[in-house]
Order: structure tokens, then C-alpha cells, then sequence
């Protein structure tokens, strides 16, 4: 017996296929077939972060799967040669060692004209070109397709068999299998560009590798209210209280019960500005309006009584624009992000202990009493980094040396693996 559901206005069968009316079945093409999971899974490996060299090889194994050959190899441009830099079926050292000038040999012809090549027996054609060591006479059937980017081939996709030549669609295959590789290849490229070493001043030591996570500010919330749906401010307190009890569990000592004095005034500070009903009042009343929030974080700030501080006004008003700010989506601030911001003062401190982030950089200052709740918590903090938001965009990978006050940005794998080290 079939069992049948409901979903939406499509009728789902246990037999994986959606029914919609009586002209048409969708089917859903679920794990165990080859070569979809292969093209998925190669898609997935294009956007890792690992040795370039262990990536390729990844995908040569998926790429030899999918087409069912023996041999595959995957060979990077690298100024004016040919560098193999994956493959399967090989001896490992083949690896970084096999080298052609680009138009040397069939795999160099492939680069120069830009277009596949086969061959029934590649060693009895003129432009074979022998490499010792590698044993490939045993697998003469070839295919080789350029990995064009950019108007010119950056790499060349070879697959290799025992037997029968390659037909067309094979062809047409091998070639759609390299988009992947070359995305990979061109994404790295491109990391590589941006790759820089930024340094700015070492508050708190520590090293840590994650990924860029902007804070948001009032500003961007504004420029935000049009791409997105009103924004509830109830729901907002509540995400905020919650945030409150995680950091003061991780932040108050267990021996005292009570945290740093700098530390413990910026949680009464927050705890007194989430239970102002008035304050969630008037928040509410303009969340939805462009300038809304920055106005009710100025008229809070200026009444110093409400907060039981005498800190000047400025930095009250920054307090409570930070905590106006955070009131928005918090998915874009997630768990082991590196936070950027211009300039971090005690709130986004305490939701950054809150939300789990690796660490704080600021492209300017950073509050006294951020850095003293950031180290009551490990976090590493860097402030004034200079040409922080010139080169770092959200989601790039970060390495933070809270101990040398340095910001690697998309760090090479010799960096990953100190760091790792060092930790």
C-alpha cells in the first residue's frame, strides 16, 4: 500500500515522486544515484578551504567514480607550465613533481587550443609526451578538456582508461565535470588575491581561525528595512534577555559570584535597558522607520538616571545605538565568527560572549570595558586594524593573533596549521 500526504498543493507518494494534477509526476532524485550525489559532492568540494592539492585529488576520486576510468588528473597553470595538482590513480609523488609547458604534449595542446582532445592510443600520437614514472602507457585511452576562466585555459581536466575510446557524450561529460574543478581552482585564485596581512593594537591574546561576521549598526538597519519584514520587537527583547542570561553565566566568576566592576556595570547597564518598558515603548513605536532607532538610543542615552551611570553621554549614546542595533536578524552573527565592526563598545561585547564568537576586531576603538569582558570570557581582541573593511568581506576566512595584534585574512595553509598548533 502506498502511503500519500499532503505538502502544500503537491501530493508526496512513498514511492519519492510528486503527483501534481493528472499530466505530470516530479521526481525526486534522492541519494544512491552516482553520478547526481558525484556532481553534488563536487560542487561541495569546490568551496573548501583545504590544501588546494588535497581538494583536487578529492575530486579526481569523485571525477573517476562518476565517469568509471581509471585515471584522473587535474593540472593547474602556474606561470607558463602545466603543474599537476590532483589526481587519482597515480603514485602520490607524482603529485606537485609532473610538469609540461603549456602546447607540450597532448595534455599542453589541450591548454593551447582551448578545446577537448582525445585519442584511441595517446603514445602513438606526435605530440605525446612521455613522463617517466608514471606508468600511463598501461591506460592509453585519453581525454583532456581545457578549464577555461577568464578567456584563457587556467588548468586542464585529463581522465584515463585501459580500453575503448572515449564517444562523444563521454566527452560532453568530462568536459561538464570540469566546471566544478575550475571553479575550485578560480575561488582559490581569487582568496589568493585577496589574501593580506593586516596588524592593529593586542588587547586580549589568544589565536583563533573563523569566518568574517559584520555587527550590524543602526545604519545598516535602515538600509535593511525594505528588503525585510517589520521587525518585532517583543520577539527582539526576548532574543536579547536570553543572550544576557548565556553571557552572564559564562562571564560571572563561580568562586565570587560577581564579575570584574567594569564587567558587572555593563550587565547591569544592558539588564536596565531590556526591563525600561517605556524604552521597549518607543522602540516599538518607530523600529519600522528609517533614523527610528537611532533617535530613541540619543533620548535614552541623555537621562543618565534611567541607566545609574555617569558615563558621558557619548558613550551612552554608543551603548544603546549597539543594543538597538542587535535588535535585528541575529542568523548572520553566528557561533565561532570572527566580529568585525568600526567600533565595539560593551553590548556587542556581551552578545559576542553570548553568541559564541571567536573573537573581536575592530577597524577602530574598542570600549575599556569590551576588552575587560572580552577577556573575562578568552575572547582575543585587536583593535585600529587599518584597511579592516578594505579587505575583509563577510564570510572570509580570518586567522586572529590576539597575541601579535594580527588579522590574516584568507591565511595560507602554512598559517591554518601554526595557528592550529599554537592553540
Amino acid at each position: 500500500m502506498t502511503e500519500t500526504f499532503e505538502v502544500s498543493r503537491y501530493r508526496v507518494t512513498s514511492e519519492r515522486s510528486l503527483d501534481i494534477g493528472l499530466a505530470s509526476n516530479i521526481h525526486v532524485h534522492h541519494r544512491g544515484d552516482r553520478g547526481v550525489d558525484g556532481i553534488l559532492r563536487l560542487i561541495e568540494l569546490a568551496g573548501h578551504d583545504g590544501p588546494l592539492e588535497a581538494m583536487l585529488c578529492a575530486m579526481c576520486r569523485e571525477i573517476a567514480v562518476i565517469s568509471g576510468v581509471e585515471i584522473v588528473s587535474v593540472y593547474v597553470v602556474e606561470e607558463d607550465r602545466l603543474v599537476m595538482r590532483g589526481n587519482h590513480g597515480f603514485p602520490a609523488a607524482a603529485i606537485g613533481a609532473t610538469t609540461l609547458a603549456v602546447g607540450e604534449g597532448i595534455t599542453g595542446l589541450v591548454a593551447e587550443c582551448m578545446r577537448p582532445v582525445s585519442a584511441e592510443h595517446a603514445a602513438a600520437e606526435s605530440a605525446y609526451k612521455h613522463v617517466p614514472g608514471l606508468g600511463e602507457e598501461r591506460y592509453p585511452v585519453f581525454v583532456g578538456v581545457p578549464l577555461n576562466g577568464g578567456g584563457r585555459a587556467i588548468g586542464v581536466l585529463v581522465l584515463q582508461r585501459q580500453a575503448r575510446t572515449f564517444a562523444p557524450e563521454e566527452v560532453t561529460l568530462a568536459t561538464a565535470l570540469g566546471a566544478p574543478v575550475m571553479l575550485a581552482i578560480e575561488r582559490r585564485r581569487a582568496s589568493a588575491v585577496r589574501s593580506a596581512r593586516l596588524t592593529g593594537i593586542a588587547h586580549v591574546g589568544g589565536a583563533v581561525l573563523g569566518r568574517a561576521a559584520v555587527v550590524p549598526t543602526v545604519t545598516s538597519h535602515d538600509q535593511a528595512l525594505t528588503a525585510s519584514e517589520p521587525l518585532s520587537i517583543e520577539r527582539a527583547f526576548t532574543r536579547l534577555r536570553d543572550d544576557l542570561g548565556r553571557a552572564m553565566k559564562r562571564l560571572v566568576s563561580p568562586a565570587s559570584d560577581v564579575p570584574d566592576p567594569a564587567t558587572g556595570g555593563a550587565l547591569d547597564r544592558f539588564a536596565l535597558a531590556l526591563s525600561d518598558g517605556r524604552f521597549r515603548e518607543r522602540l516599538a513605536a518607530v523600529a519600522n522607520q528609517p533614523g527610528g532607532l537611532r533617535t530613541v538610543a540619543k533620548e535614552y542615552a541623555r537621562a543618565p538616571y534611567r541607566l545609574g551611570t555617569v558615563c558621558e553621554a557619548a558613550d551612552q549614546v554608543a551603548e544603546i545605538e549597539e543594543l538597538c542595533a542587535l535588535l535585528g536578524d541575529a542568523r548572520a552573527l553566528r557561533p565561532g565568527g570572527i566580529w568585525i565592526a568600526d567600533r565595539i563598545g560593551s553590548v556587542v561585547a556581551i552578545i559576542a560572549v553570548a553568541r559564541g564568537a571567536a573573537a573581536l576586531v575592530a577597524s577602530d576603538v574598542i570600549a575599556p570595558c569590551a576588552i575587560a569582558i572580552a577577556r573575562a570570557a578568552k575572547l582575543p581582541v585587536i583593535s585600529d586594524v587599518a584597511g579592516l573593511f578594505g579587505w575583509v568581506r563577510p564570510g572570509d576566512l580570518l586567522a586572529v593573533d590576539g597575541d601579535h595584534g594580527a588579522v590574516l585574512v584568507h591565511p595560507a595553509q602554512t598559517d591554518i596549521e601554526r595557528l592550529r598548533h599554537a592553540r
